[in-house]
């Protein structure tokens, strides 16, 4: 019979597999939005990249309560690679909602879009001239959220595989 903590740590695995998948739809339309001439076709990948945010989110939580659960079932709070991958995580997290929110809520409102204002949803507006949604496309930043996301998502992994300190 298996334990439960490889059970726990067998939903932590495939909860951040199953977030990178649901983030995978938002960072490859990010590099595509960058190209993109036609406002119907950016109107569309913002509206798909919306329709994966509750899984994303909700796999998200899941993997982190799992890695709090299985921290305490294998004594590791002492160590202090879990510590340091618990913060990274949050500070990872923290960083990409600003960067995304900063970048995609006033876009989205441009589109004439519905959209986000301080953790609000808010209705559609008339949309802003064309020019407007072009100037804050050429704003987004796709290369520093891929960076920061997956890059602190790899010290993560080498931090609770090699337990380094």
């Amino acid at each position: 019979m298996t334990s439960p903590y490889l059970w726990l740590k067998f939903f932590h695995v495939v909860a951040a597999v199953t977030f990178m998948m649901a983030h995978g739809t938002s960072i490859a339309l990010s590099f595509r939005l960058k190209h993109e001439q036609d406002v119907a076709r950016i109107k569309a990948m913002l509206d798909l990249s919306g329709t994966m945010w509750v899984a994303m989110m909700l796999s998200l939580l899941v993997s982190g309560i799992a890695g709090i659960v299985l921290g305490f079932m294998g004594r590791w709070w002492s160590q202090t690679w879990v510590w340091v991958s618990l913060v990274l995580l949050v500070v990872v997290t923290i960083w990409m909602f600003q960067i995304g929110q900063g970048t995609y809520h006033p876009l989205r409102k441009a589109l004439g879009l519905p959209y986000q204002a301080r953790g609000r949803e808010m209705p559609a507006e008339e949309p802003a001239p064309k020019e407007e949604s072009f100037a804050l496309i050429s704003k987004t930043r796709p290369w520093l959220m891929l960076i920061i996301g997956y890059g602190g998502f790899v010290v993560i992994i080498w931090l609770m595989m090699f337990k380094p300190f």
